[in-house]
């Protein structure tokens, strides 16, 4: 298989930045918009948002089947690329398109159907092109490296994910409403649209010979089955599922501790932080990125990822004293401690499941990237799915009320930032210890087979 050319790379690296507003967008202006602005119900919300990623949960593993299977003169994944991200698009501007005279009710309920149908058509453009950056070099070192320019994206995205609302929240525009259909559409045309379709233009697929259609045709089922058991995709789902489900679910108190504890209860200042911080965490983790990948190829994947636990660990413990009311500069010292695993979940992560990819290329003599990238989105999907779920149980039982704004109980703040503390060393410490085990029982395999 040929080797990506630096062109072919910055295109797949677009196609990750528009991932992440796939992923991220509707979250971020959805919250202030719809919970903090409108007042709906914080478990309701919760519920609206984490049903349509349930949804596509479950249907990645069907589209990664599909696309693995699927031929055509332009590829197997490109024209998936092309056609979802301008379909994403239309549904992604459409959502904030909600009438202001509605009651908040049905606001929601129109939220929740257009939100559906979005990460539903999503699943069909982030599958395709994780499989894509799996396939796009079989070289172990060179596939780091594009790894760490995907992350480069992914931090760029992520540097103008939290700025969304405060732009739709300036003064040139006649209300709040104004303001979020312009922002919903400029993301949806320039974003998911344009940039989203640069992979399907400009990437070039390769097909090796096992790419090639099998006589022995292998059900969903059996694929689904085949992969879950492959022991360093199991490693990646618990590890996944500490970071991206335990400590992101810690992680989303920080907004609430931000707005209700340090600015009481002013949404738009705690917006601005809340971008401030944002930016403190890109501006951090694109300067962690070259170290995680040198680090990575130096001493191993898992090595790495065991010190980067740690760190964040440690992290945890400094948000105890960092999230105070009046030195919110100490809020940039966060970053420097946490946002080393967010580059690793990027860079680490998904090399991890193309080695598990090309393990099973080995062994089975047939490609299932696409299955390999829909299983791995599938636990990402899941562990966004329970840390938005039980963060809105979670402000539900703590006794958060946004309709009592800045009146919010002492003991709800409190709990909050306890959460948001060590719902972060926890599973951190818990992350390190699995990885141990894993690291010691290879050593042991390896000794026995030699």
């Amino acid at each position: 298989m040929a080797n990506p050319t630096f062109s072919q790379k910055i295109a797949l690296g677009s196609g990750f930045f528009c991932l992440l507003f796939l992923d991220k967008a509707c979250e971020s202006l959805a919250i202030p918009f719809y919970q903090m602005t409108l007042g709906v119900d914080p478990f309701l919300f919760s519920i609206a948002l984490t049903i349509p990623i349930i949804l596509s949960a479950f249907l990645g593993p069907w589209v990664g089947h599909l696309s693995d299977n699927f031929h055509s003169r332009f590829g197997r994944r490109r024209p998936f690329l092309f056609i979802s991200s301008w379909l994403s698009a239309i549904l992604f501007g459409l959502m904030w398109m909600v009438p202001e005279q509605w009651s908040t009710d049905l606001q929601l309920l129109y939220f929740f159907i257009i939100s559906l149908l979005f990460y539903l058509s999503s699943t069909f453009y982030s599958v395709p092109l994780t499989s894509l950056s799996y396939e796009i070099t079989l070289d172990v070192n060179k596939r780091i490296k594009v790894m760490e320019i995907n992350t480069y994206f992914i931090k760029l995205a992520s540097l103008a994910i939290q700025w969304l609302f405060p732009l739709a929240s300036l003064a040139l525009f006649s209300s709040v409403f104004v303001g979020i259909k312009v922002v919903g559409w400029l993301v949806a045309i320039v974003v998911f649209g344009v940039i989203g379709m640069l992979p399907a233009l400009f990437v070039t697929e390769h097909m090796a010979d096992n790419d090639k259609p099998s006589i022995k045709k292998t059900s969903l089922v059996d694929s689904i089955n085949t992969i879950s058991k492959v022991p360093l995709m199991k490693l990646v789902f618990v590890i996944v599922f500490m970071q991206v489900g335990l400590v992101a679910y810690a992680a989303k108190m920080d907004f609430y501790v931000l707005v209700y504890y340090m600015f009481d209860g002013d949404i738009a200042e705690g917006a601005i932080w809340k971008g401030v911080l944002s930016v403190g965490y890109a501006v951090i983790a694109a300067i962690y990125i070259p170290i995680v990948s040198w680090l990575s190829r130096k001493i191993g994947k898992l090595s790495t990822l065991k010190i980067i636990f740690l760190m964040t660990m440690f992290g945890g413990m400094g948000k105890w004293f960092i999230y105070t009311p009046g030195v919110q500069w100490l809020l940039l010292l966060d970053p420097i401690f946490c946002a080393a695993i967010w580059s690793s979940m990027t860079i680490i992560i998904p090399a991890l499941v193309a080695d598990a990819s090309d393990q099973f290329r080995e062994e089975h003599k047939i490609n299932r990237g696409g299955g390999f990238a829909a299983m791995y989105h599938w636990i990402i999907a899941l562990s966004v799915m329970f840390a938005l779920l039980v963060s809105g149980a979670t402000l539900k039982m703590i006794g958060f009320d946004a309709e009592l704004g800045s009146n919010q109980p002492s003991d709800s703040l409190q709990m909050m930032k306890i959460i948001l503390s060590l719902g972060t060393i926890i599973p951190s410490l818990i992350a390190v210890y699995i990885l141990n085990r894993y690291q010691k029982s290879e050593r042991l395999l390896n000794a026995t087979s030699h």
